[in-house]
């Protein structure tokens, strides 16, 4: 499903006093808002019909009203409201656009949409296909029993492998016919410590042909070798941003049952060096990897105990904490909970299916640009599909992060952590309505202070 979302630039009329009734206080159940009754004289910025807020408005002291919205490069067939719209006589110079009630009865919101496609999702599956992926999980065959002989003890029960082979394309195929494109590579690619900056299934679109790519290689190739971490990844990130210079929001998703084991040198024995690739990865390719915009998101399957703290501190550093108070810190600990880590559970095939079902629901995301980056007055509105034109329904802004209770809309964070006004995230709930209705629109408002969450 590709979703085109409507931005809609509201003109606030006699915004010059907002807020304030004519006694200088703030209008109720406004939130500080509302248009008065009277505009101020003089000149004042307008939004044009490109969302910018580049024009000119002047204030007609006979009437009390804005002036249309004078614009360089638009002509005034553009800019005039147009006489049969029952808001031409408040003065817009643009488009009307229904809003929600919300914000009907704080503002006059008279309103232009722009067209845009939503922000597509490009994801690189980094998958671990060491020797030890051919165990069975828990509780069939125990780690330790694993470590010491990597081979299936019931040959007639699923390994590691397989179930992540099965659970990959149930996750693959969920993504077919949405914006996202996916890729996969494997480590390692020569049956030890090798890994490759070229996946093994490169980053389209998820269509039938790449989803048959995909499978094939997935069925394709066994367990074997040992568990290059650090080079997949770092790889992984080049190949997003050097080599295949995917568009939109990018995604690395590492899944593995193990410890880093080949560094630099590629020798297991070698802690030393182990360390020191461990720290280079979360220190430095990581940051750099989140400047551009690519995250990682990181499941630790059974085996990967030992590994938790590094697992943890990439999750957190790549932009995909699960929780705000998540354990991350030591990379050289078994302590960490804020990847994917599914080494207690008994099940381990329904976790990795939740796993990856909640990654690609978080990929794909309910994120839009904004036509303004500039401005915080912004609000978020959606419109169900279905006849006698539904009206839309107002999201409040909600601050908590995604994964934790939030159900409106939000800005996007810079890898600063501050907000970016560029783009917005809707969350919860509100993000499930819409997936789930493939008709449904959603409109970007600027001009009104945020509805809030109560």
């Amino acid at each position: 499903m590709k979703r085109i979302i409507s931005f809609v630039v509201t003109a606030l009329l006699l915004s010059a006093c907002a807020g304030e009734d004519e006694g200088g206080s703030p209008m109720p159940g406004t939130g500080g808002s509302a248009a008065p009754a009277t505009c101020a004289l003089g000149q004042q910025t307008c939004h044009c019909p490109d969302g910018t807020m580049t024009g000119l408005q002047l204030c007609d002291p006979n009437t009390g009203n804005l002036l249309p919205c004078s614009c360089s490069g638009f002509s005034m067939e553009e800019m005039m409201p147009d006489p049969a719209s029952p808001a031409a006589d408040a003065g817009n110079a643009m488009e009307v656009t229904r809003v929600c009630t919300e914000l009907q009865g704080i503002a006059e919101c008279d309103a232009r949409s722009y067209a845009s496609t939503e922000i597509p999702a490009s994801v690189l599956f980094v998958v671990d296909r060491s020797g030890s992926m051919a165990c069975n999980p828990p509780p069939v065959q125990t780690v330790e029993a694993c470590n010491e002989t990597p081979i299936a003890a019931n040959p007639m029960m699923p390994s590691r492998w397989q179930i992540t082979v099965e659970a990959l394309k149930e996750a693959l195929g969920g993504l077919q016919d949405t914006n996202a494109a996916a890729g996969l590579t494997f480590f390692s690619v020569d049956n030890a410590c090798g890994v490759n900056s070229t996946p093994n299934v490169g980053v389209h679109p998820v269509e039938k042909p790449q989803l048959d790519a995909m499978s094939a290689a997935l069925d394709g190739i066994g367990p074997r070798g040992g568990t290059p971490i650090v080079g997949s990844t770092v790889l992984a990130y080049a190949h997003l941003h050097q080599e295949a210079k995917a568009p939109g929001n990018r995604y690395v998703v590492l899944l593995t049952d193990g410890e880093e084991s080949c560094g630099f040198a590629g020798k297991e024995e070698d802690t030393a060096d182990l360390a020191a690739a461990r720290k280079h990865l979360l220190e430095v390719e990581v940051q750099k990897a989140l400047e551009a915009n690519i995250r990682t998101f990181v499941i630790g399957a059974p085996g990967s105990e030992g590994a938790r703290g590094l697992l943890s501190q990439l999750a957190a550093a790549g932009g995909t904490a699960r929780s705000t108070d998540c354990v991350h810190g030591d990379p050289d600990s078994d302590v960490g909970d804020c990847h994917y880590d599914l080494t207690k559970s008994e099940d381990f095939a329904q976790v990795l299916r939740d796993a990856l079902g909640d990654i690609s629901g978080q990929a794909l995301g309910c994120e839009f640009p904004t036509p303004n980056a500039l401005s915080r007055s912004i609000n978020v509105q959606y419109t169900a599909s279905g006849d006698g034109a539904p009206a839309p329904t107002c999201l409040a802004l909600d601050e908590r992060p995604c994964n934790a209770g939030a159900d409106g809309f939000q800005f996007a964070k810079r890898p600063d952590g501050s907000d970016d006004l560029s783009k917005v995230i809707i969350c919860g709930a509100a993000c499930d309505r819409i997936k789930n209705d493939p008709g449904a629109s959603v409109d970007v408002i600027l001009g009104c202070a945020p509805l809030m969450v109560e």
